[in-house]
Order: structure tokens, then C-alpha cells, then sequence
């Protein structure tokens, strides 16, 4: 049994938090993890404030286990300060927040009584969150998947726990087993939190998640070297988001032809007059799909369910760090 601040403070079995992927990340995954004793997160990235407290009761009567509603703090949408307000309403157990200015959103979702992670991309925001005092600290490195800062996992992720005081910190970026798990756990962190690794499996994926079985096998096909980190797959939603963060997708046909033409792309999408035109229109195949995920794709071998990728991770970090005694002279 891994048991570290984190554990106890959410009151899980397991020290993994999955990623909310968007709208993505549903019930159905959160609930699986969750009751596979980690924490399970519901994405509200792409979700009306009508959906999210939808899903959110779903959730609730999904599982008796911890689990947590992802928030992404910048103005992504004409309701996007609403859904904090809906979270709330809730009563999560965990919410977990990023990107943008997160700590108004940290202190009224604190105001309420909630334990808050907040996910950070920089050092300079690290020092910020650190000082608001959340429930635990998410470092992300920019191996991850989907949306991303710049630094690296694991400079970025010491020079967090070196100034964390107190504060559980959780590592993301580039993980996707025991042996990230067992790497985190050694450097001090208090666990990890895994996106692609949950997307390849039965779980991931909602109504509008489209061709979900290629973008399972995709992952499992990657070997990690092939993913593209940049603002190409934004400006083909006609997205903007925070200074400083990009999003990594698993190249393919799109990343071929897009990939440093942004502007070429940024006049081409600008004509759409529907929002998501463009993609709806060019990113409606396997082969040229926005599959969001990250480095530790060359991790992931094969598609499991929710519940085995946290047993196997948990007994591969568990058996490593067994071995690790042995280093000491």
C-alpha cells in the first residue's frame, strides 16, 4: 500500500489522480478509477453548465469513492466563470484547477469547504499557488498531453517540491506507470496525475468524442517520439489560451501539413463562421484527427480498463521502490 499526504488527505486507496480530459472524461471513467481507488475526474472543458451538473449527479450516484470535477480558469467560453459556480453547487469532494488566473476560483471553491488541487506550468505561478495554500499542488511538465506549459517534468517538478512547504505535490507529464509512480513517490512528490494512459481504455470518451476505438489505438501505436507540442491544434479550433501554454497532439496527416504554417492555418480557419468549422470539416478522419495526448504514449502497449491501469501501476511502483534500498551502501 502506497500511503502518502495525498492519499490521506483525499481519503483515497491510491495515490493517482486522472486527468480531466474535457468533456471526454466522463462518469464512466471517472467512476472506474474512483472506485479502483484512485480519483477519478469529471472535464468540464467543452461542457454547458447545464451538462456538467448532469454529469456531475451522475457521478455522484456512479461512486461512493472521492472523486473530483477538473475546472479550467480562463475565459474559453461565455460561461466558462459559471461552471466554478455549478462545481461548487455539487459539493465534489476534490476540484482540481488550471490554466489562467486559478487562485479566485481556489479561494471561492475553498470559501465553500472544498479540497482544491491547482495545476500549475511555471515556476513563477508555482510560487503564487504555493502561497494561496491549496489542498495539493499539481506540477505539469510539458511531456503531457493535451494542454501543456513548456518546462520540463522533472527540473520543474524539483524545483516545485523544494518550495512546496507543506503542500502535497503531484507530478504530471510523461507518465504512465509504475515506473513514473515509483520515480514521483522517490523524488519526494506525494503521487501522479495520468491522462494519456486513461485514454486507452474502454472508458474514455463521450457522446461527441469521435472516432474513439482510432484514437485508442493510436496511443498503443505511438512510440512516444511522434507527438507535436505547439499552438497548431488551437488555432484549428480557433482557440486561444493562456500565454505560455500549447497543446500536444500525436502527429499525423494534420501535424504534417499544419505544423509551422499556423498562419496560413489562423486565415484559413478565420472564414468559418460556425465554431469548430474548420476541424469539423478537415479533422473528421483517423488519420488526421486531433488525438490529444502525450510522450508517455510510448508507454502505453496495449488498451485496458480503468481499474487494471491502477492496479498495475500502483504493484509496478510499489515493487520498485521495494528495490530501491538496495542502492544504499
Amino acid at each position: 500500500m502506497l500511503t502518502t499526504a495525498l492519499t490521506r488527505n483525499f481519503a483515497i486507496d491510491h495515490p493517482i489522480i486522472q486527468a480531466g480530459m474535457a468533456s471526454d472524461s466522463g462518469v464512466t471513467l471517472a467512476a472506474a478509477v474512483s472506485n479502483a481507488g484512485g480519483l477519478g475526474t469529471v472535464g468540464s472543458l467543452g461542457r454547458t453548465p447545464d451538462d456538467l451538473e448532469r454529469e456531475l449527479a451522475a457521478v455522484r450516484g456512479a461512486t461512493s469513492r472521492p472523486w473530483s470535477v477538473n475546472l479550467a480558469t480562463f475565459d474559453w467560453s461565455p460561461f466558462a466563470a459559471t461552471l466554478v459556480d455549478v462545481a461548487i453547487n455539487a459539493r465534489p469532494p476534490v476540484v482540481t484547477l488550471s490554466f489562467g488566473d486559478t487562485i479566485p476560483a481556489l479561494e471561492k471553491c475553498r470559501a465553500a469547504g472544498l479540497q482544491v488541487a491547482v495545476q500549475v506550468q511555471t515556476f513563477e505561478t508555482a510560487q503564487a499557488v504555493v502561497a494561496a495554500r491549496p489542498s495539493a499542488i499539481i506540477v505539469q511538465g510539458n511531456e503531457a498531453g493535451g494542454h501543456t506549459g513548456l518546462r520540463g517534468t522533472l527540473s520543474f517538478a524539483a524545483q516545485v517540491l523544494e518550495i512546496a512547504d507543506g503542500i502535497p505535490v503531484v507530478i504530471a507529464g510523461g507518465i504512465a506507470g509504475g515506473r513514473g509512480l515509483a520515480a514521483a513517490l522517490a523524488m519526494g512528490a506525494s503521487g501522479v496525475l495520468m491522462g494519456t494512459r486513461f485514454k486507452a481504455t474502454p472508458e474514455f470518451g463521450g457522446p461527441r468524442t469521435g472516432h474513439l476505438e482510432a484514437q485508442r489505438h493510436a496511443i498503443v501505436a505511438n512510440d512516444g517520439d511522434h507527438t507535436v507540442g505547439s499552438t497548431t491544434a488551437d488555432v484549428a479550433l480557433g482557440m486561444r489560451w493562456p500565454e505560455g501554454i500549447i497543446s500536444r497532439v500525436l502527429a499525423n496527416r494534420f501535424t504534417e501539413e499544419w505544423h509551422g504554417r499556423e498562419e496560413a492555418l489562423r486565415a484559413e480557419v478565420a472564414v468559418q463562421t460556425q465554431p469548430f468549422g474548420w476541424t469539423s470539416a478537415h479533422n473528421n478522419r483517423p488519420e488526421n484527427m486531433l488525438n490529444w495526448a502525450g510522450e508517455s504514449s510510448g508507454l502505453v502497449h496495449e488498451i485496458l480498463p480503468a481499474a487494471e491501469v491502477v492496479r498495475r501501476t500502483v504493484a509496478e511502483a510499489e515493487a520498485l521502490l521495494r528495490g530501491v534500498g538496495g542502492v544504499l551502501g
